[in-house]
């Protein structure tokens, strides 16, 4: 019977394994331009993998390289699971900041090689690659083997994450496999326990000694979506150093808990989130906004999350990217206003004045230290955000 991964959309490729036979055919638009390219492609991957002797299709339509070493690996493991081994690429990249800004997460689907073209190109704090609802479930082991090669193929400037499945349903799996492209972060959707995060934590532990990452390198983002996620929001958040943020998700929350989507039906989770981040100390990222066309529903949303204390937002569509960046930056004037405050605390600790004040107000240490974040946060904002550590 034959084996086949892929799909004809434009950006993909179908690669198959005949029943009879050896050797590589190729199938392509531009067949004297491309098809030698591509059986070089196949050979290598089929060499690494150990599988020479076998006969492979591909119909290719504007594939990358990647993404058609992803489909022959995915269609080989398909054929003989227990007799593959995964290919394992060299990635070089290092661990972000734990810190640096996430004013926005673009979702992007990890099944349709189309949609990830260009994704590095965006301007966005962090791209997520989701393995979870965007997958359909007939795809998820192919799916996580193109994100492996995507993240090691591709060179992202800004932070590059991957959204597992739940542990249970396929996440364990995402790790092995995706751990290997060496993304900054893992968001686990659905958690509500502390244990759902230090069960995932344990895993990448693994995964990174098995790998040669240095512990702790990679970074977890669980997603509260339940209300029993809600509930558990404060132990979540304090569970694990990996822990850099908490991300919220409306869409199952209100599904789950039988409410409208509306300002107020969310009230209550979203502070409770915001609360349960500060007070262990990461970040808190708001939920994403489904109408792609309404830019001022979008802003709006955005400027409610920023006034609730959330650090950022999702967004499913890159023209998102801009306003939900625009809503979490600080203003000039709201940095003018810091430096005043900062200077002001240097000059009454010069003159060794016990109080500070400007322009007739007492200044407190929590507003000076908010002003000194705000300073930083604006610094690293115009330097163009973290490179690789």
């Amino acid at each position: 019977m034959d084996v086949r991964t892929g799909s004809e959309t434009k950006g993909d490729c179908v690669v198959e394994i005949l029943a009879q036979g050896t050797g590589v055919e190729v199938e392509t638009k531009n067949a004297e331009l491309l098809a030698e390219g591509i059986r070089a492609v196949v050979g290598e991957a089929l060499s690494e993998l150990g599988s020479d002797a076998v006969a492979i299709r591909v119909s290719d339509f504007g594939a990358l390289d990647y993404v058609i070493a992803a489909r022959v690996e995915a269609t080989v493991r398909a054929a003989d699971p227990k007799g593959t081994r995964p290919l394992a690429p060299t990635v070089e990249r290092g661990a972000s900041e734990r810190d640096r800004p996430r004013r926005c997460r673009l979702y992007v689907p990890g099944s349709q090689p189309r949609l990830l073209v260009g994704i590095e190109t965006h301007e966005v704090d962090c791209v997520l690659v989701d393995l979870e609802d965007s997958v359909p479930l007939s795809e998820k082991p192919a799916a996580r083997i193109l994100v492996k090669h995507l993240l090691s193929a591709v060179p992202f400037s800004n932070e590059v994450w991957v959204r597992i499945n739940p542990l249970e349903a396929g996440g364990r799996e995402d790790v092995g496999e995706v751990l290997i492209g060496r993304p900054h972060g893992v968001c686990l959707p659905k958690a509500e326990s502390a244990g759902d995060v230090l069960d995932l934590c344990e895993l990448l532990t693994r995964a990174e000694s098995e790998r040669g990452i240095d512990g702790g390198a990679t970074w977890v983002m669980p997603i509260l979506e339940t209300a029993q996620g809600v509930l558990q929001a404060e132990e979540i958040a304090a569970a694990d150093p990996r822990v850099v943020m908490l991300a919220f998700g409306a869409e199952d929350y209100t599904r789950d808990v039988g409410a409208r989507r509306t300002r107020r039906s969310l009230s209550f989770a979203r502070s409770r989130i915001v609360l349960a981040a500060a007070a262990a100390g990461v970040q808190a990222s708001d939920t994403v906004f489904g109408d792609v066309v309404d830019d001022d529903g979008l802003r709006e949303e955005a400027e409610l999350a920023r006034e609730l204390g959330f650090d950022g937002k999702g967004a499913i569509h890159p023209r998102q990217i801009p306003t939900i960046h625009a809503a979490f930056s600080p203003t000039e004037a709201e940095i003018e206003r810091a430096r005043a405050i900062v200077e002001a605390a240097r000059q009454a600790e010069e003159q060794g004045l016990g109080v500070v004040a400007l322009d007739g107000r007492m200044i407190d240490r929590p507003v000076l230290d908010r002003a000194v974040r705000w300073i930083r946060y604006a610094d690293r904002l115009t330097g163009g955000g973290d490179r690789d550590a």
